[in-house]
């Protein structure tokens, strides 16, 4: 080879080993700025939607998953609404509504359904508090009153009747009346009746002939409770509640049988054996007096002196009606004698002038100021002294 051809040869190895190294350090450039750029712009990377990158798989075949840098976000204008950001780990797919306070009411609250209120019971029919044998009322309807329940037996009769209507009319007076059948089915009789109803009064069942209920049979004490009731309803209108046996019997048997509330009394002024008529007369002819003398004299005996009597073969002491009337009594009259309702008369003027502070109920009302509904086949002898049905 020639000098001028070896000096070619030369000259042409020189310069590939200086393009090889200008490649060489070219690559070493490149490799430097690709190490130095950050990993999202990296040749060789997938971009995905969202706040994540997942990078295609490198040589070791795993996944790297990194949040997406933060994007500043611009401050709002003061009259910009700001949205909450959510907190890391939600991803709202709407703006959330603001919560309100706890003194708001987001929603209007649904109004209750009215309940109906039971009409309340008038204080005089309100059993509690209740005193036994106290000496005024404990309902607070008739504070400091005293209360007394006015019983009449064995009419209606014309003329005594009427005038036992007109003294309780006076005094303002409500009472029961125990009337008997074979009187109340008169026409002129059962006028009185519905007059007594008329004027606030009460109407019981004191049998339709007066038998004595200790001797007659199961089937005529029933035919006797259940005729008069009858009676009762068909001139009155009303049911009637409660029952007197004639006599005053007591028996176990006889009161469960008639299955009604049975009204017996603490007081009995005798009125029965000393005021009417026939004795009246007897005894104004043996004490040379007149009638009415006769009479004025044995009410006062009545009603404030009190006597020792005979009774059923007894011999008893009847204390003055007056000095009896408690709180709670029940008191027996019969509306039979004209005297009888004189005697009304002068006792309840004498309890107004000296007290004031009486009231007189029907039966049903009396009872419930202070107790509860009477029970049938129980008998009542004062607002709390009873004899039970059982």
């Amino acid at each position: 080879m020639t000098e001028n051809g070896k000096n070619k040869r030369k000259g042409f190895t020189k310069g590939y080993a200086i393009a090889i190294a200008a490649a060489l350090a070219l690559i070493v450039v490149l490799l430097v700025v690709i190490l130095n750029m950050p990993k999202a712009d990296r040749p060789g990377t997938e971009k995905t939607p969202g706040n994540v990158v997942i990078l295609s798989p490198d040589a070791s075949g795993t996944k790297e998953v990194t949040p997406e840098p933060p994007t500043a976000t611009p401050a709002p204008s003061p009259t910009e609404f700001v949205t909450p950001s959510p907190s890391p780990t939600e991803i709202p797919t709407e703006i959330p509504t603001e919560t309100p306070s706890p003194t708001e009411i987001p929603t209007e609250e649904p109004t209750a359904e009215p309940t109906a209120t039971p009409a309340p019971p008038t204080e005089a029919r309100t059993p509690t508090p209740r005193v036994v044998d106290g000496t005024t009322s404990a309902n607070p309807a008739y504070e400091g009153k005293r209360l007394v329940a006015l019983t009449f037996d064995d009419g209606p009769q014309l003329g005594a009747t009427e005038y036992m209507l007109d003294v309780l009319k006076k005094h303002n007076a409500k009472a029961t009346f125990f009337c008997v059948g074979d009187q109340l089915k008169y026409g002129p009789a059962a006028e009185l009746t519905k007059r007594a109803v008329q004027e606030g009064h009460q109407i019981g069942n004191h049998s339709y002939t007066h038998p004595s209920f200790g001797k007659i049979s199961d089937e005529r004490i029933l035919e006797e409770r259940d005729k008069n009731n009858a009676l009762i309803k068909e001139i009155t209108g009303q049911t009637c509640t409660v029952f007197r046996i004639p006599g005053g019997y007591r028996g176990k048997h006889v009161r469960e049988l008639i299955n009604m509330p049975i009204v017996s009394w603490d007081i009995d002024p005798l009125d029965w054996k000393f005021l009417n008529s026939d004795y009246l007369k007897k005894y104004a002819k043996e004490n040379g007096m007149s009638y009415d003398e006769a009479e004025s004299r044995w009410i006062d005996i009545i009603l404030f002196e009190g006597l020792y009597t005979d009774l059923d073969g007894d011999y008893i002491f009847s204390p003055p009606v007056a000095g009896e009337m408690k709180h709670g009594s029940i008191l027996l009259f019969h509306d039979i004698y004209p005297s009888s309702a004189k005697a009304v008369d002068r006792l309840l003027t004498y309890l107004e002038d000296n007290y004031g502070n009486y009231v007189y109920l029907t039966f049903d009302e009396f009872i419930l100021t202070e107790n509860d509904a009477a029970i049938p086949g129980t008998i009542y002898y004062s607002m709390w002294r009873t004899t039970p049905s059982d």
